[in-house]
């Protein structure tokens, strides 16, 4: 019998982080557990009884979906990695997490994001503290990595032929913003929470409207997914 292929970690995205940071330890405690079981085990979620968390999750759970997909496949989540920072976590990580109850685990959790994403380090209790410790020795190797992949070359861009030059002179260049695209997408639903508004700095909601039908994604509902893709779907 085939053996299912498990996943040893996933990029956690600091959009991830903001969600968690915005919760009470508990929930975030919660939010991270079913986390880890979508991405590291084949378990059906849990049934999410609490309206707040069940709001987050469903704006967390199509992104953990293409980041599974892609891990799965051995593939990089490219579009999702280029747009929002992120670090490796493993899933020994999880296996902290089975071992704490709610309130430690959010803690835990936020702990690593705060340590990753903004260079804060923490002060916890027992037992958090060990595990946090633990995890910071995976964290300070995934850090080093990061720091000697910038120094690598710039990648050299590839040639813009005649055509496609063409193709972007003729896009009409109306003014449209993120409520005018909306309208025009009905079936596209904003899923994007506001502390994360951010993600739409830059966006050429004409250009997208014109690029999205001719691109991969233009079955997509998910607001979140299409400008995490941005540069992919535009031609970037």
């Amino acid at each position: 019998m085939e053996q299912t292929r498990q996943i040893k970690q996933f990029q956690f995205y600091d959009f991830y982080a903001e969600i968690l940071s915005g919760l009470n330890d508990e929930s975030a405690g919660r939010i991270a557990r079913l986390m880890c079981e979508y991405m590291f085990t084949d378990n059906p979620v849990a049934d999410i009884k609490d309206d707040i968390e069940r709001f987050y999750w469903g704006n967390i759970v199509d992104v953990l979906k293409e980041s599974k997909e892609n891990e799965l496949k051995g593939k990089q989540s490219t579009g999702l990695n280029r747009k929002m920072k992120h670090f490796t976590f493993q899933d020994n990580f999880y296996d902290a997490i089975k071992l704490l109850d709610d309130k430690q685990s959010g803690q835990y959790v936020k702990a690593i994001c705060g340590y990753m994403f903004e260079n804060k380090t923490p002060t916890l209790k027992p037992p958090t503290d060990s595990f946090f410790i633990l995890a910071k020795r995976k964290l300070d190797l995934s850090k080093t990595r990061k720091r000697n992949g910038s120094k690598g070359g710039k990648k050299e861009k590839m040639p813009v032929i005649k055509e496609q030059v063409k193709v972007a002179n003729d896009i009409p260049r109306e003014r449209l913003d993120m409520d005018g695209f909306l309208k025009r997408n009905p079936q596209i639903k904003n899923n994007i929470y506001p502390l994360s508004m951010r993600l739409t700095d830059g966006i050429d909601w004409a250009k997208l409207a014109n690029k999205l039908p001719y691109s991969a994604y233009r079955d997509s509902t998910n607001l979140y997914q299409i400008v995490a893709h941005y540069k992919e779907i535009v031609g970037g």
